[in-house]
C-alpha cells in the first residue's frame, strides 16, 4: 500500500481471480474507488508470489500500476484509467516483484526475468514508451529501484538486480 494525502493506494487479487487497484479513505477507511484491471493471462509463480504483488506508483497526477499478468496502467487521482500498457509475457519463476516509480514525468519499471531482462520509461500521462534499456545481465531480480541525484543535478535510477547495482541517467535509460 501506498499513502497520498488522505488516501491509501493498493492493489490486490479479489477471490474471485480479479486484479484489482483500491483507493481509500485514510481516515474513514472506506473504498473511494476499485478499479479491475484486464487479466489477458495466468501466470503460474511461486505461492510466496501473486499477479497483484507490486505496489503502486503514486504522485499529484495519477496513480501508476503494474500487474504481470497484464502490464502497466494509469490513472488519475479520481481513478479514471488513462492509458493501459501491455508487456509479457514474463518469465520468471518465482514471478514478478519489482513496482514501479515515478520520476518527473516518468513511469519506470524494472523487468527483471530468466532471459530478456529490461528497465522501461513510460510517459507518465499517455503511457508511451519513452525508452527501454535491456538488462542481459540481470537473469532475477524483484527489486523496486531508487532515484538517486547525483552531484551533477541528473536524476539516476538505481536498480539492483542479480549480484550487482546499475545506474540509470533517468533522461535516456543510459547506463
Amino acid at each position: 500500500p501506498v499513502l497520498h494525502g488522505d488516501r491509501i493506494y493498493l492493489t490486490g487479487q479479489r477471490a474471485d481471480g480479479l486484479l484489482v487497484t483500491l483507493a481509500v479513505d485514510r481516515e474513514r477507511g472506506q473504498i473511494v474507488w476499485e478499479r479491475e484491471a484486464p487479466r489477458v493471462k495466468t501466470t503460474v509463480v511461486d505461492k510466496r508470489n501473486n499477479p497483484a504483488s507490486p505496489s503502486p506508483a503514486v504522485d499529484a497526477d495519477g496513480v501508476y500500476v503494474f500487474f504481470p499478468d497484464y502490464g502497466l496502467i494509469g490513472y488519475d487521482a479520481a481513478g479514471t484509467q488513462r492509458w493501459a500498457t501491455p508487456l509479457g509475457p514474463f518469465k520468471n519463476a518465482y514471478g514478478m516483484g519489482a513496482s514501479p516509480i515515478v520520476v518527473g514525468d516518468l513511469v519506470v519499471l524494472v523487468c527483471d526475468q530468466s532471459v530478456g531482462s529490461y528497465i522501461l520509461a513510460v510517459d507518465k500521462r499517455t503511457g508511451r514508451e519513452r525508452w527501454r534499456t535491456p538488462r542481459p545481465e540481470a537473469t532475477s531480480g524483484h527489486s523496486t529501484p531508487i532515484v538517486w541525484r547525483g552531484p551533477d543535478g541528473k536524476e539516476q535510477i538505481l536498480a539492483p538486480g542479480s549480484f550487482l547495482l546499475t545506474s540509470y541517467d533517468a533522461a535516456t535509460g543510459k547506463k
